[in-house]
C-alpha cells in the first residue's frame, strides 16, 4: 500500500487518502515528497480527462490527520553543506511546494477534512485547499517556531496572503495552536464537524456546490487584508517590528526574525515569488544551529520523554481517582488546584482547618482569574471545587491512592508526617515528598514501607510550570516510579526522572549559576553585568534575581544546614564566597529576600523592581572590578553544563534528554541552546573543553572538567 490512495465515488468526487505505511501518524518526509508528487501528475491527468467534479483531501487514520515535518530526516542534514549541495536542498524545498500549488490551481474544488491534529505540514497542506472543514476541538496551527524552525511548505505565504500581514505574524512567530472553534472566528477553516460522517458530508456537499472554487490569491482583484507593508497601517509594524522582536527573542532565535522578514518580504511580491522567499528563510533556518539544538530537545527528546522513555518497564499505567495532599500552603494548594482541573479527588490537609480552608481558596481564585479570561466556564470551577476537601485529619488520607507530603524543608516535619500519614493509608498508596534538595533516602528512613516512598519535585508555582522531577531513592521500587511519572503526565507534567543525591538534578545545576553570581559579586563584578549577562545568555531571570525569588534567608538556612550535614559526617566545612556573601546579606544587611521585602533586589511598591544601590558599597567599595563580558556569560552557562555532566557521572541523571528538557523547563537555562548537554553538543566538545580549561584557569576549579567530558571529547561522543 502506497502512502496517499485516490479514490473516486460516484459523484465525481476523488478522495486524496493520506495514509502512510507503518506510521500511526502521516508526516511531511522524502516518502511524501515522492508519492504527492506523483499523485498531482495523477489528479492532473483525471482532471484533464474530465468527469472529476472535486477533490477531497483527507486522513486514513483515525483521529489523526498530519502531524508535521518528519523532524527525524532533518536532523540528519549536514549544516555546513556545500553551495552545490545548498542549491540541490532548496531544490528540494521548492520541489516539497510545488504540489500543494498545482493542488490548488487544478481547476476543480479542493476541501480537507480534518479528523484530528493539523499542525505544522498538516495546516499547510490544509491551507493549500480551497474549503476547510475540521471536527470541532482538533487543534491546528504552524508552532514550527517553537522549535527554532519556520513553516517551509508555503505556511508563511498562504497564511499572510489569507490573514494579513499583522495577523500572519502573530500566529506564526508564536506557534500559536488553536482549536477548531477559534481557527473558525479567524477565518482559518470554514466550517466545524460534529464527527467524521459529518466532515466527510460537509467537505462533499461544498465541492459540489462551488464547482468554479478558487484560492482567495488567486481570484481577479485580489487585495491583501490590511494592506502591504508600505500602507500606513503597516509602517509602524514595518518600521518598528524587527526592533520589538530581537527585543523579544534577545536576537537569540533566528526563526521569529526570518519569519518576520518573510511575511514583509513575502506582502511586497507576488504569490509565487513570494514562495521562493519562503523557500530560502527555510533554508536558511533548517541549516542554523539553533534549529537543530531546539529541534533535538523539544521534538526528539520531548517526544521521548512523553511517550515513557524514563518510565519503568512496568505495564498497568496508573490512573489516580484520589489524590491526597498534606500541607495546603502556594506548593500544596497549587498541586490540589491543577490536580482538580484533571478531574482528580483531592484531599487537601493541613495542620488546622483553618490553613486547609486557606489552601483550598487558593483555588478558588484561581478559577475565578480563569473565569474572567474566558479559559474556564462557572460549571467547570464548580466541578473541580467540588473535587477539593479541605480537612485537618489524617483518616480522610485512608483511601487516597497516593499522597504527596507539601510541607516545609524541614526532615523532622517531614518525617513525623510520613509516619502519621502511612498509619492511615493503604499498604500499596505510594506516598510522595515534595523537595527541592533533601535526599529522598534519608527522608525514606522515616516510612514503614521505603520502597513506595518517592521524591516528587515540583516547581512553584505549581499550576503553571510544566516540570516535575521525580526522584528514585535507593529502596524505591519501579512500580512506585512508574506510578509517581504516570500521575505526574495526568497532572499535565512533562516528568523527568533522576536517581537520588544533594540538590537532585536541577537544584544542583542551577545552584551553579546562583553561586557564580554570588562568586562574582564578592569579586567586586558589577551586578548589573552579572543580571546583564544572563539575560543576554537568553535565561529568563539572573542569578542575583533567582535568588531573591528563593529568598536569601531560605538560602541561608539551607547553607547551614548542608555545614551541619559535613560536620556530622566528620568532615571539615570549607568556607566559600556563595555562604560569606549570604552570611552578609541577611545578618549585616538585612537584605532577605523579596518575601521579606528586599534582597539583591529593591521592590518598591507600586514602582519597578531595581537592584538594590548599596551593593556597590557592600562588595565593590574601590569600584568594580572588569574582567571581559563574554567571560561572565560564559561562567553563567559553562558552569550548569559541567554539573550536569558531573551528574550524569555520578549517576544521578541517566537520560540526556532529561537533562535537556529539565535544564530548560525547569531552572531556565537559555532555550535556543537545546539544554545543558546538548549547548556543549552545539559547542563543539573539543572546543567546549578548551574553554572551560581556560575559565578553570582565570576564575578556579568550578570550571574543572570531569573525566566523563574529556573522555567523550577525544572521541567526539556527542551526548545524546
Amino acid at each position: 500500500m502506497g502512502y496517499i490512495r485516490l479514490e473516486k465515488d460516484s459523484d465525481g468526487i476523488v478522495e486524496l487518502i493520506f495514509d502512510q505505511p507503518g506510521k500511526s501518524v502521516n508526516t511531511m518526509g522524502r516518502d511524501y515528497d515522492e508519492a504527492m508528487r506523483a499523485t498531482v501528475v495523477e489528479l492532473q491527468a483525471m482532471v484533464e480527462a474530465g468527469g472529476v467534479k472535486g477533490i477531497y483531501v483527507r486522513s486514513g487514520k483515525p483521529g489523526q490527520f498530519f502531524a508535521g515535518g518528519d523532524i527525524k530526516e532533518m536532523l540528519e542534514m549536514d549544516l555546513k553543506p556545500s553551495e552545490a549541495k545548498k542549491t540541490e536542498m532548496y531544490e528540494g524545498v521548492m520541489a516539497t511546494k510545488a504540489p500543494l500549488r498545482t493542488l490548488e490551481t487544478l481547476g476543480v474544488p479542493v476541501a480537507v477534512g480534518l479528523n484530528g491534529p493539523a499542525l505544522g505540514g498538516g495546516f499547510e497542506i490544509a491551507l493549500a485547499c480551497h474549503h476547510r472543514v475540521a471536527i470541532n476541538g482538533v487543534q491546528i496551527g504552524l508552532p514550527e517556531a517553537m522549535i527554532g524552525l519556520m513553516p517551509g511548505a508555503g505556511g508563511v505565504v498562504r497564511m499572510t496572503y489569507l490573514l494579513g500581514m499583522q495577523e500572519a505574524i502573530g500566529l506564526i512567530s508564536q506557534g500559536k495552536r488553536l482549536k477548531a472553534a477559534q481557527a473558525l472566528e479567524k477565518g482559518l477553516l470554514h466550517e466545524l464537524a460534529s464527527d467524521e460522517a459529518d466532515m466527510h458530508a460537509k467537505a462533499k456537499a461544498w465541492i459540489k456546490g462551488n464547482p468554479d472554487a478558487k484560492q482567495v490569491w488567486d481570484q481577479d482583484g485580489y487585495q491583501m487584508p490590511g494592506g502591504g507593508p508600505d500602507e500606513p497601517a503597516n509602517q509602524g509594524l514595518t518600521f518598528f517590528g524587527p526592533a520589538n522582536v530581537m527585543v523579544q527573542t534577545k536576537n537569540l532565535m533566528p526563526a521569529q526574525n526570518a519569519i518576520f522578514a518573510c511575511v514583509v518580504d513575502a506582502a511586497r511580491v507576488d504569490f509565487d515569488t513570494a514562495q521562493k522567499i519562503e523557500g530560502r528563510y527555510f533554508l536558511s533556518l533548517l541549516l542554523d544551529q539553533t534549529a537543530r539544538n531546539m529541534m533535538t530537545a523539544f521534538f526528539v527528546q520531548m517526544e521521548a520523554l512523553n511517550k515513557g522513555a524514563s518510565r519503568p518497564a512496568v505495564a498497568e499505567r496508573f490512573t489516580c481517582k484520589k489524590l491526597g495532599i498534606i500541607g495546603a500552603g502556594q506548593m500544596g494548594a497549587g498541586i490540589a488546584t491543577i490536580a482538580a482541573q484533571k478531574g482528580i479527588s483531592v484531599v487537601l490537609k493541613d495542620i488546622s482547618q483553618e490553613n486547609a480552608d486557606r489552601g483550598k481558596s487558593y483555588a478558588d481564585a484561581f478559577f475565578t482569574k480563569g473565569i474572567a479570561k474566558g479559559k474556564v466556564t462557572e460549571n467547570k470551577k464548580a466541578e473541580c471545587m467540588a473535587l477539593i476537601k479541605a480537612s485537618a485529619d489524617y483518616a480522610d488520607l485512608s483511601d487516597c491512592d497516593m499522597v504527596i507530603e507539601a510541607v516545609f524543608e524541614d526532615r523532622k516535619v517531614k518525617a513525623a508526617v510520613t509516619k502519621d500519614t502511612e498509619a492511615v493509608i493503604e499498604s500499596s498508596s505510594v506516598f510522595a515528598t515534595n523537595t527541592s534538595a533533601l535526599p529522598i533516602s534519608e527522608l525514606a528512613e522515616a516510612s514503614v514501607r521505603p520502597a513506595n516512598f518517592i521524591g516528587m519535585h515540583f516547581f512553584s508555582p505549581a499550576e503553571k510550570m510544566p516540570l516535575v522531577e521525580i526522584i528514585r531513592g535507593k529502596l524505591t521500587s519501579d512500580e512506585a516510579l512508574a506510578k509517581a511519572f504516570d500521575l505526574a503526565q495526568q497532572l499535565g507534567k512533562t516528568p523527568i526522572v533522576v536517581n537520588d543525591a544533594a540538590g537532585f538534578f536541577t537544584t544542583r545545576v542551577i545552584g551553579t549559576t546562583i553561586s557564580q553570581g554570588g562568586i562574582m559579586l564578592e569579586e567586586g563584578v558589577n551586578p548589573v553585568l552579572i543580571e546583564s549577562a544572563a539575560r543576554d545568555n537568553g535565561s529568563p531571570i539572573g542569578p542575583l534575581g533567582a535568588i531573591d525569588e528563593i529568598s536569601q534567608e531560605t538560602a541561608y538556612k539551607n547553607g547551614k544546614q548542608a555545614k551541619a550535614d559535613v560536620e556530622a559526617q566528620g568532615k571539615v566545612w570549607e568556607d566559600n564566597a556563595v555562604s560569606r556573601v549570604l552570611d552578609r546579606m541577611v545578618n549585616e544587611f538585612g537584605r532577605r529576600g523579596k518575601v521579606h521585602g528586599g534582597g539583591y533586589y529593591a521592590y518598591p511598591e507600586g514602582g519597578q523592581k531595581h537592584l538594590w544601590p548599596g551593593l556597590k558599597d557592600a562588595f565593590a567599595p574601590n569600584g568594580y572590578k572588569e574582567i571581559p563580558y563574554e567571560d561572565v556569560k560564559d561562567r553563567l552557562t559553562f558552569c550548569q553544563s559541567l554539573e550536569a555532566v558531573r551528574a550524569m557521572e555520578e549517576g544521578v541523571i541517566e537520560n540526556v534528554g532529561d537533562g535537556n528538557i529539565g535544564s530548560i523547563m525547569g531552572i531556565g537555562f537559555p532555550a535556543q541552546t537545546g539544554g545543558v548537554y546538548q549547548a556543549i553538543n552545539a559547542y563543539g566538545l573539543r572546543e567546549f573543553v578548551a574553554r572551560a580549561q581556560e575559565l578553570e584557569a582565570k576564575y578556579g576549579s568550578d570550571f574543572a572538567v570531569p573525566k566523563l567530558l574529556l573522555d567523550r571529547a577525544k572521541d567526539n561522543a556527542l551526548f545524546l
